[in-house]
């Protein structure tokens, strides 16, 4: 048995590769305080997914069986299908196949987070293991294993997979399986209410009073939010050129001081209270004393949240 990391010859090989550009938990910050009042050329797209033969869906669904029971011996829940995630596979798999080749290197340059995301699939963590040579879901299963990088993977933090074989002109068997964390999936409104609430259970500990909900702020916080992720970048103004402490100003409302507390690429709303409190400039801000409270959420087209909190003290 042979992986490309090694100098030994045989006729199993095996690659893992993993993606993280969010780095886990990676978030964005900033901080500004205001003391005022077919192959390579197969198009994979939503609408026009590449489906496999009927004749895989057992193969595949046994793929999927063992990477669940593996996880389930670790203690880790299991993995879902994903067909977006399958669609990104099968191409990966039959560009191999048609060019004998093993690599995350799709023929045309495409690199395992390109396919993905040309599938469509927006996601905060990505892996791909690709292996040839065994014939089976057990014998591949058993060189992903025996393989610490690939074990990584099928034991990693994801939740959904996606796999594909096709043999080669040449009867050799390629595989490819994508595995993925997606997004979660979150309104304005329930964002809204995740964050201030989280924020508040951590106050209470703190012996801080309860911040309540402005509408001013939160008008001005989701602006923010909506523009940045707009832009799929954080930035000081809107893009009508108007920063967030402006457009409260222009409203009339008046505030002893107020902050913005800006982040991107955090999932949810208690991961993002807990990356302010990670910071000492950020958790002296959001655990500070402040009355009111505005919050802002957003994704990219890509996926990725966006979220502004804007906290103001009030002058009563």
């Amino acid at each position: 048995m042979h992986f490309e990391c090694q100098s030994a010859e045989g006729p199993d090989r095996a690659l893992a590769h993993r993606s993280n550009p969010m780095n886990v938990r990676t978030f964005s910050l900033v901080l500004m305080v205001l003391a005022v009042s077919a192959p390579a050329a197969l198009s994979v797209r939503a609408d026009d997914e590449p489906k496999p033969d009927k004749g895989m869906r057992p193969v595949l669904n046994a793929l999927l069986e063992a990477h669940n029971e593996e996880r389930a011996k670790a203690k880790l829940p299991p993995l879902t299908a994903n067909s977006q995630l399958e669609a990104a596979a099968l191409v990966h798999a039959r560009d191999m196949a048609r060019n004998q080749m093993l690599s995350h290197d799709g023929s045309d340059g495409s690199k395992p987070v390109d396919r993905v995301e040309k599938a469509g699939y927006h996601y905060q963590r990505t892996g791909e293991n690709v292996a040839e040579g065994s014939e089976r879901v057990s014998g591949v299963m058993r060189q992903w294993m025996e393989s610490p990088e690939h074990k990584m993977n099928i034991l990693g933090n994801y939740s959904e997979m996606g796999g594909a074989y096709v043999k080669s002109s040449d009867g050799q068997t390629y595989w490819c399986v994508e595995l993925g964390l997606p997004w979660p999936e979150l309104t304005p409104q329930r964002a809204r209410t995740d964050f201030v609430e989280a924020l508040n259970a951590e106050r209470k500990k703190a012996k801080q009073p309860s911040l309540k909900s402005n509408r001013v702020l939160m008008a001005a916080a989701q602006k923010h939010a909506h523009d940045s992720a707009a832009r799929d970048k954080l930035a000081e103004k809107d893009d009508d050129g108007i920063t967030p402490f402006d457009r409260i100003q222009n409203s009339g409302a008046r505030f002893r001081r107020i902050v913005e507390e800006s982040a991107s690429g955090i999932g949810s709303a208690q991961e993002v209270v807990e990356s302010f409190l990670e910071r000492r400039a950020d958790r002296d801000n959001v655990m500070g004393n402040f009355s009111d409270i505005g919050v802002g959420y957003a994704t990219s087209s890509k996926g990725r949240p966006y979220w502004c909190i804007i906290l103001g003290r009030s002058f009563r």
